[in-house]
């Protein structure tokens, strides 16, 4: 990420990115880079999720397209972004129909559809992603 954000004790920022109608929240700091895509390639026998896998800097970065998991309506992903995350020294990309932003909140203030990386990896984690 190039660009800093100023976080105040007591806040935390969020990463948004929509797919279809529906905003998903990421923790800003599991968000590594957000890249244009030009290609993606589909992967034999992965899960219906895996939308295929983007060549970054000599790693393979899986995609997840969150409509194969989530009541959404299917996504066009024509202008989409990837948000690259790095869980545990393991990437994998989740695809954005939009650019997406970042938004910050009070601690307290309760927050929906964010994305627990560590779960979610768990729950859906592709081999040999790395």
């Amino acid at each position: 990420m190039s660009e800093e954000l100023e976080i105040k004790s007591g806040e935390k920022t969020y990463c948004v990115f929509s797919v279809s109608e529906r905003e998903f929240l990421l923790p800003s700091e599991a968000v590594r880079e957000v890249v244009e895509i030009s290609r993606i390639f589909p992967i034999p026998g992965a899960p219906e999720y895996v939308y295929g896998a983007l060549p970054l800097r000599g790693r393979i970065i899986p995609s997840v397209d969150l409509s194969k998991i989530f009541p959404v309506e299917k996504p066009s992903y024509q202008n989409a972004k990837l948000l690259v995350v790095d869980v545990e020294n393991e990437h994998i990309g989740f695809l954005s129909e939009s650019a997406p932003f970042f938004v910050t909140f009070d601690e307290d203030i309760v927050v929906e559809d964010v994305i627990d990386i560590k779960s979610f990896f768990e729950t859906y984690r592709i081999k040999g992603a790395s």
